[in-house]
C-alpha cells in the first residue's frame, strides 16, 4: 500500500512538473512583442499559452487584449479572446486575475463579464480592436459567445475560478521579471 501511495505521489508530481514548464513557456514568450509593466501581463501571456493548447491552430485564433467600446470611448478590455475560425465566431472569453487578494479578483472578473454582457446585449453600435496589433473585429464575431470563465494563479480554483494556471503567484511575479530582464537585455521582443 505504502509502495502503490509514493507512486502515485511521485505521478501526480511528474504529470504536474510537466504542466509547469517556464523553460518552455518562456522560449515561446520570448518572440512576443508584449509590454509586462503591468504585472497581470505575465499571467494573460501564461493563459494564452495554456488555451492555444487547449484550442489550437489552425481551427482556433487565441487573442490576448481585445477591447471593445461605443465609438466614443473605450468600455473595457477582454483579456482572452477564443475564436472558431471555422465557424467565424468567439465562443469563449476569458478574465485573468493573478491577484493576492483572490476573492477581489474573482469579484473583478465578474463585474467586467456583467458589464461586456451588458453593453454586447444593447443595440448599440460597438467596436472591437486588438490593443497590441490594433486589428478591428466584426461584433457579428461576439454573438453568441458560448461561455465566459475565469482564470488566476495557481490555487485560485478552491476560491472560485474556473481555471487556474500552472504557477502561483510568486512565481509568476518571478516570471515577469525575467521577462522584464530578457527585454532589457535586448533577447526577447519588445512592443
Amino acid at each position: 500500500m505504502k509502495k502503490f501511495v509514493l507512486l502515485t505521489s511521485l505521478l501526480l508530481l511528474a504529470s504536474g512538473s510537466a504542466f509547469a514548464d517556464w523553460a518552455q513557456d518562456f522560449e515561446e514568450l520570448k518572440s512576443i512583442p508584449r509590454s509586462y509593466e503591468d504585472s497581470g501581463a505575465i499571467c494573460e501571456e501564461v493563459a494564452r499559452l495554456d488555451m492555444q493548447k487547449e484550442f489550437p491552430a489552425p481551427q482556433y485564433k487565441v487573442e490576448v487584449g481585445i477591447a471593445y467600446g461605443d465609438g466614443s470611448r473605450t468600455i473595457g478590455e477582454l483579456d482572452i479572446v477564443i475564436m472558431d475560425l471555422r465557424q467565424n465566431k468567439v465562443i469563449k472569453i476569458a478574465e485573468v486575475k493573478c491577484w493576492k487578494d483572490v476573492r477581489g479578483g474573482l469579484k473583478k472578473a465578474m463585474d467586467q463579464r456583467a458589464r461586456f454582457l451588458k453593453y454586447n446585449n444593447s443595440s448599440k453600435p460597438l467596436f472591437f480592436r486588438s490593443t497590441s496589433s490594433h486589428q478591428a473585429f466584426e461584433r457579428e464575431l461576439f454573438d453568441e459567445v458560448e461561455e465566459f470563465f475565469s482564470i488566476a494563479q495557481k490555487g485560485s480554483a478552491s476560491q472560485g475560478f474556473d481555471v487556474e494556471l500552472a504557477y502561483t503567484l510568486k512565481e509568476m511575479h518571478d516570471h515577469r521579471t525575467d521577462m522584464l530582464r530578457c527585454q532589457s537585455q535586448g533577447l526577447c521582443a519588445k512592443p
